[in-house]
């Protein structure tokens, strides 16, 4: 919405006028340097948060994130003064990092085939952010923003797989949340870290899931 609310205008001076100094010009196609430095310095702040977090600390301390970025304590503080707006900005990086993977194209010739071929896109993403994901598990209860995310993530990979369906199939709701489920990033995590599985395994796994309840798919009523 347009602000209609002006503050007065000063009337121009004529040209030439005694005692008026000459307007300072901005270039504006020069950098300003502090922009510049903050910039840098709250990517540093966000790449060592998720280093950390991918090392395996789950909640990295303020005093941690700083010792990595060499940075002062005050100034990660002055950069993120509330954790929803450093969760934020790892999102955004996560986010760009996955794009291109998502918008992979599937080429199977049947829609089996292709529900198949996704578990190897989701299982790159899934070990590509895996310890960002327990992170914010943990932190869920604290952070609206997260617990928002999370959700919004469930329901992406759950959009992404009824693409995959034929309609009829997709209307059999039972048949859509065992799949999803057998799909899901939970499931993933579960069979690389509490089942100490490796990726090839795991991938099967899901697989043979996947090929189960393919065999007992039948359109909705």
């Amino acid at each position: 919405m347009q602000d209609t609310h002006k503050s007065p205008r000063r009337p121009a001076a004529a040209a030439g006028q005694a005692g008026d100094a000459a307007a300072p010009t901005v270039d504006l196609t020069k950098p300003d340097g502090r922009l510049t430095r903050s910039v840098v310095t709250r990517k540093k702040i966000v790449d060592a948060f998720t280093a950390l977090v991918f090392e395996g600390h789950i909640t990295p301390t303020a005093e941690q994130v700083a010792v990595r970025a060499d940075v002062g304590l005050r100034t990660v503080f002055r950069h993120f003064d509330d954790m929803d707006t450093l969760y934020r900005e790892i999102s955004i990086d996560i986010d760009a990092q996955i794009q291109p993977v998502l918008q992979s194209r599937l080429h199977a010739s049947t829609w089996q085939e292709r529900v198949l071929q996704s578990i190897d896109l989701r299982s790159d993403i899934y070990d590509r952010t895996a310890a960002l994901h327990l992170a914010a598990q943990v932190h869920r209860h604290e952070s609206a923003y997260l617990a928002q995310n999370l959700m919004q993530t469930a329901a992406l990979q759950r959009d992404l797989l009824r693409r995959l369906l034929p309609e009829a199939v997709a209307r059999n709701a039972r048949l859509l949340d065992a799949l999803d489920l057998v799909l899901s990033f939970e499931a993933w995590i579960r069979l690389r870290r509490e089942q100490g599985l490796p990726a090839s395994a795991a991938r099967e796994v899901m697989r043979l899931g996947v090929r189960a309840l393919l065999a007992t798919a039948t359109p909705a009523p």
